[in-house]
């Protein structure tokens, strides 16, 4: 049975990596096929970091066309801008009236922002809230998560619990989580876990210079050419064992466990490099396309928000029945 699953991402940076579109877009992709889904730029979230309009702009721009080049234009999934959706913001302040101020103060994203010392703000603070109108605005069934996620899918069902219970009625569903299965974490260029935190990441939509510089700049220990290499502990292999194809994954593995051949990390990284522009080319050529067509990505957000807008304003009269707002 078809059900209704939605995501967000947040335009605040540097493209999508080797890590992101591995860990979260084309496992989502992949869950999509067998569901009705949305996916949305999550640019009123973004609010909390990013203080540039122009900047926002870009990023939102881009984030969006990089998922057109991975879905395709002619998606079934409804791709859209967040802040194009009108109610979204009033639904979100509606759920802050039935929301503990205890449960928010559990919240894992204001904890890990007061650990750091951040300069935290209101955003921050209520993101949980917001994260929850994201989700029931639509009549959302289930929210693919990672571990680290659940928390705020349990705070969204809490607080759909409290409204149904403080008007007597049940117009949110709880959403179910649907756990994402355990991704082997992709290495960064120094080895640690690919992230844009950590700047050790391999971007999908670099140029082919920016792309080669990164990639031959992975760490390695300092065997030479002639000497027997280790695949398991090696992070250029790491990589090759996702993106390479198992025949050419075996030849490169016989060369690492060989002696004196003349291979070494230099030929190993320069077959990833190969590997990596061809898994992504159609990607890559997709989005030039649409770098000189940002119209047809604007269309395509438009269109999208257009039918999210028609899905939480039907809801939203009824539950300004229930409030007695407008």
């Amino acid at each position: 049975m078809k059900k209704k699953i939605i995501t967000g991402v947040k335009p605040t940076g540097a493209s999508m990596h080797l890590g992101n579109l591995m860990g979260a877009v084309l496992p989502f992709k992949e869950i999509a096929k067998n569901h009705d889904s949305a996916l949305f730029i999550a640019d009123l979230h973004a609010l909390t970091s990013v203080k540039d309009g122009q900047m926002m702009r870009n990023q939102s721009l881009e984030l969006a066309i990089e998922y057109f080049s991975i879905f395709g234009l002619d998606t079934e999934t409804i791709i859209f801008r967040q802040s194009d959706i009108k109610n979204i913001t009033k639904l979100m302040w509606i759920l802050a009236n039935v929301t503990p101020y205890s449960l928010m103060l559990r919240a894992h994203s204001f904890k890990d922002a007061e650990a750091k010392n951040a300069d935290i703000n209101m955003g921050t603070f209520n993101y949980p809230i917001l994260m929850a109108a994201d989700i029931l605005g639509y009549g959302i069934d289930a929210v693919p998560v990672g571990k680290d996620q659940i928390q705020h899918l349990e705070m969204t069902r809490d607080m759909a619990r409290a409204f149904n219970k403080t008007y007597q009625t049940d117009i949110f569903i709880e959403p179910e989580a649907i756990v994402s299965q355990e991704v082997a974490t992709l290495p960064g260029i120094d080895g640690r876990k690919m992230s844009k935190s950590y700047d050790n990441f391999i971007g999908i939509f670099d140029d082919e210079k920016t792309l080669k510089k990164r990639v031959m700049s992975i760490v390695t220990d300092s065997r030479g050419v002639d000497e027997k290499k280790d695949p398991e502990t090696c992070n250029v292999f790491a990589l090759l064992k996702v993106f390479a194809q198992p025949e050419k994954l075996e030849e490169i593995r016989a060369k690492y466990l060989s002696e004196n051949i003349g291979f070494g990390y230099g030929h190993a990284k320069k077959e990833l490099l190969e590997i990596l522009l061809e898994y992504f080319r159609p990607y890559r050529e997709a989005r030039e396309k649409l770098l000189q067509n940002p119209e047809l990505v604007e269309e395509k957000l438009n269109a999208g928000a257009k039918m999210m807008n028609q899905q939480l304003d039907g809801l939203m009269e009824k539950i300004y029945q229930l409030t007695g707002i407008r």
